[in-house]
């Protein structure tokens, strides 16, 4: 459960950031590139195993670690277009929606426990999470494609989550993940590092001296986001099935709540029925299971 809570706290630290970079006015990509680097270079200088930048290309989870890293990246670039058309509340529900993968696949490939409670759960985290990030829009004309960006986001996120729980349970031990992490941490800083010369050579856009030390912070939590939602799975406390959507309502909630007290922001009466049910759901897919044993 430690390494579950830890995840939650950091990956909410993770929006929080972003929250912050966009109040300073820092540029968000640029910080994100930073942030790749130390977060690539964070595994392999932490790893237990004598994996390395050069012997990395011989283990078994190279191949999957690039394709997530590109993964990465791509989702990066179709989020931040989805957020400036339509809005953040489109992407963060299609990211959070997107817990419905791993849960689906767990269950129907690696043998994960179906009860009523279960079904039950998930549909109320499915609800609750729209909710939670749901947000009014007036006077926007809808595009007629409005639902691709989106299922793009729903899609990259799933694969993320399902990639990373298929490692962790054939490829991954508690000596190499970390160095998993961060060969897809580099893969994804390979990518944006092209995109960024364009825009510096081609565009003529100026690179921020802010962004260096807001990369450096994004990239130490970035990391351990990873590192503890798959230490999490190592200790095999949940099912993945139980533990993605309390991982996730729970980031969700907990950053909602944050928004509120510190940053001020307003939610409708839809957002707080939306955080009623995610502690419901948590409680039926987390703590009642236990409670009943």
């Amino acid at each position: 459960m430690l390494f579950l809570l830890l995840s939650i706290l950091v990956s909410t630290l993770f929006g929080i950031s972003f929250k912050i970079i966009s109040i300073r006015n820092i540029n968000a990509f640029q910080a994100i590139i930073i942030n790749y680097i130390i977060a690539g270079s964070l595994g392999f200088l932490t790893t237990k195993s004598d994996i390395t930048p050069v012997n990395v290309f011989e283990q078994p989870f190279f191949l999957i670690a690039v394709f997530l890293g590109i993964v990465f990246i791509s989702s990066l670039f179709v989020i931040a277009e989805t957020t400036a058309k339509q809005g953040i509340s489109v992407a963060q529900v299609a990211n959070r929606m997107s817990v419905v993968v791993p849960i689906s696949i767990a269950i129907l490939y690696y043998g994960d426990g179906v009860s009523v409670s279960k079904i039950i759960g998930i549909i109320l985290a499915v609800v609750a999470v729209y909710l939670v990030s749901h947000k009014e829009t007036e006077g926007k004309q809808a595009d007629k494609l409005w639902w691709l960006f989106p299922l793009i986001i729903f899609g990259c996120s799933g694969i993320i989550d399902s990639s990373i729980n298929y490692a962790q349970r054939n490829l991954l031990n508690d000596l190499n993940f970390d160095a998993f992490l961060s060969t897809i941490f580099s893969t994804a800083f390979v990518f944006g590092f092209i995109v960024l010369l364009y825009q510096l050579i081609i565009k003529k856009e100026k690179f921020q001296l802010q962004a260096i030390p807001a990369g450096i912070i994004l990239g130490t939590i970035n990391f351990g986001t990873m590192y503890f939602i798959i230490a999490a799975l190592n200790t095999n406390v949940m099912e993945p099935s139980v533990l993605f959507p309390i991982n996730n309502l729970s980031i969700l909630t907990l950053s909602t709540i944050v928004s509120v007290i510190v940053f001020k922001e307003k939610l409708s009466s839809k957002n707080w029925l939306g955080i009623g049910l995610s502690l419901l759901a948590i409680l039926i897919l987390g703590l009642l299971p236990q409670l009943m044993k």
